[in-house]
């Protein structure tokens, strides 16, 4: 692994154990752990599938009641995690939710980008990824800790440019 993950990785841990420390009390601490690493139109990615395979296994150590674990989510999926997550979390002490995958940023708007999407352009990304905001929006029911953990790789492979190249595409 190059240095980078593996201070991502120590930095995340470092995190759960911060989790850990605080009490648990009767509090309800869930999370929602997304790795998506098959995609269909561009080269599978190794690391999302393994490192969210071990975050979930770190929250479910450190004592978290529920951790919810998807691999390979397409758009569909990836919202209908979401939605359920949001209802999960809804008076949670503590909600995270935890990606990683490719992310892309059009415009200063933040996308988590799905298996099944096809992104020619960048006005494909409103259209065929899941805006960052719906992932807020699932730890927004917390009442103490509301996390969202970004492990996105960002390097557009999808090799994404604007049409009328007046897009900021990053």
């Amino acid at each position: 692994r190059r240095s980078s993950d593996l201070f991502s990785i120590g930095l995340l841990a470092g995190m759960i154990s911060m989790l850990a420390a605080a009490p648990a009390l009767a509090a309800k601490r869930v999370a929602l752990v997304i790795g998506n690493s098959k995609y269909e139109t561009v080269s599978e990615l190794t690391n999302p599938r393994n490192d969210a395979a071990a975050i979930a296994k770190a929250l479910r150590d450190v004592g978290f009641d529920q951790v919810l674990l998807h691999e390979d989510l397409d758009q569909r999926e990836l919202l209908k995690a979401l939605k359920a997550f949001t209802g999960l979390g809804a008076g949670a002490e503590t909600a995270v939710v935890y990606y990683a995958g490719h992310g892309v940023e059009v415009d200063g708007r933040n996308y988590l980008v799905p298996t099944d999407a096809i992104l020619a352009q960048a006005t494909d990304v409103e259209f065929e990824a899941v805006l960052l905001d719906n992932a807020r929006t699932a730890v927004s029911g917390a009442t103490k800790l509301r996390l969202v953990i970004l492990d996105a790789c960002r390097n557009n492979p999808f090799k994404l440019a604007s049409a009328d190249g007046k897009r900021s595409v990053g």
